[in-house]
């Protein structure tokens, strides 16, 4: 049986969570549904649903920089075990851009122990030891237009180093040295944050999800979509020929056991029935089923159960032979039950194409009813991104990692829409993950508004 969300979660999770002055007007507190693994947003436009999502990304990911730059006073963060931080900006001076005046104040209240502060100094230009030669190779969609001054391709904003690094600055490793640099960063603030990984979807690179970011960032825009779709396949099909591995590893050595333990004389305390043995062999003929459609396991090589009454001493033997196979079949169980869980949410959206596991090419696409071959890249934009955002959300994300979602909406046709939160809770349920989603739309949050926090705008 599949365990359920609350009984794996391993890490931390967020309780509440409160951004203060959002704009210079609203203050907005957020409760999160820990125990559904799943949180909605809504309200009207402009009251900050994405704005929220970026705070969120921009703290657990420490990038403070970009955090000073946010339209807030404050927030603060409650966790589910008890300890709060406290994030406060302060303005010094006055012959700078605010921007550049603003130090952040960061203040733990733990359960037990001792309060600890730390402060993000104000920012200082000239700070970074960054050679600006590199930067268009780094982050190719800016362009520079001066000596010290990019433009942004896709908001045609001006941007200084200081935007640079702000911005961007979580791709710059090893580059950026500073005063305040992140090394600097206290290990308690570190810890605590990193007890929450969060991963952030924004609306426009849904087909881009759980790309790994050092590639990401390499690949253009009009090529994200295709580049995805193609690497989730091939990195299932290395998934496919790790498990199995891993079962034929497993297996040869239970298999090079089996006669010393059965030669030991280790009895179950009541003999098993013939019909008890004969249940347990069809329920993993059953699963053997399973694994061999997904690409685990070949067919034809189980053991064949003769069609009589079995004596006492064969019962025994049986007893441990199907334990043992039980125990290599649940080697297999976490991805078989990705992969069917994966196969339903994408097949029940497809209409007259069918995604199947091919153990050599990871996935692959056919046509209804007549089963031809169809590349993967020829399917629909939404198509591909259903596939991508399933995938990488049920093969690609740690468990008890917070996924920021940013209005799904604009990436799904408005009869799947319906069926997103439904596919969700069962993706937080299997891969232990927890879902901040922020929405216009009525058809995503659907009968389940007893999952939604409305950001209001005080009208």
């Amino acid at each position: 049986m599949t365990p359920t969300y609350k009984a794996t979660l391993l890490h931390m999770s967020l309780q509440e969570l409160v951004v203060e002055d959002l704009f210079d007007e609203f203050t907005h507190k957020i409760a999160f549904r820990t125990q559904e693994g799943l949180t909605i947003l809504h309200g009207p436009n402009g009251v900050g649903k994405t704005t929220v999502l970026k705070v969120l990304d921009n703290l657990f990911n420490k990038k403070f920089t970009a955090l000073r730059r946010m339209p807030l006073s404050g927030l603060q963060v409650s966790f589910s075990e008890g300890d709060r931080i406290q994030i406060t900006k302060k303005h010094t001076g006055t012959d700078k851009p605010k921007s550049e005046r603003t130090s952040l104040e960061f203040i733990l209240t733990p359960t037990t122990g001792r309060a600890r502060t730390w402060s993000l100094a104000a920012s200082d230009p000239g700070r970074y030891d960054l050679p600006v030669s590199i930067i268009e190779e780094i982050i190719p969609e800016v362009s520079r237009v001066s000596a010290r001054q990019w433009q942004s391709d896709i908001t045609g904003e001006l941007l200084t180093v200081d935007d640079i690094v702000d911005l961007y600055g979580e791709r710059l490793p090893g580059v950026i040295t500073s005063r305040t640099g992140r090394t600097e960063v206290p290990e308690w603030l570190t810890s605590i944050l990193s007890r929450v990984p969060v991963y952030f979807i924004e609306a426009d690179r849904l087909s881009s999800v759980a790309m790994p970011r050092s590639r990401a960032h390499r690949v253009g825009r009009d090529s994200l979509q295709t580049a995805t779709v193609l690497l989730y396949a091939e990195d299932l099909s290395e998934k496919i020929k790790k498990a199995k591995a891993d079962y034929g590893d497993y297996s040869q050595t239970l298999d090079s056991t089996f006669p010393a333990r059965l030669l030991q004389g280790v009895k179950p305390s009541t003999i098993p029935t013939d019909k008890g043995i004969r249940d347990r062999y069809n329920d993993q003929a059953a699963r053997r089923t399973r694994y061999v459609k997904a690409g685990l396991l070949d067919s034809g090589d189980e053991l064949k159960l003769p069609d009589r009454i079995f004596e006492d001493w064969e019962l025994r033997v049986l007893d441990a032979y199907l334990t043992d196979v039980d125990n290599k079949l649940l080697q297999l169980d976490n991805i078989a039950d990705k992969l069917e869980l994966f196969l339903q949410i994408v097949n029940s959206k497809f209409r007259r194409k069918e995604i199947l596991i091919d153990r050599q090419r990871g996935l692959k696409a056919t046509t209804i009813p007549k089963g031809e071959a169809l590349d993967l890249t020829s399917l629909s934009s939404g198509e591909q991104q259903e596939l991508v955002l399933a995938y990488g959300l049920l093969f690609r994300e740690d468990p008890g990692t917070l996924i920021l979602l940013d209005e799904p909406e604009l990436s799904l046709h408005v009869t799947w829409q319906t069926d997103l939160i439904p596919d969700l809770l069962r993706i937080s349920e299997l891969s232990q993950l927890e879902f901040l989603v922020a929405t216009h739309s009525p058809q995503i949050i659907n009968d389940r508004w007893d999952l939604t926090d409305e950001l209001s705008d005080g009208a």
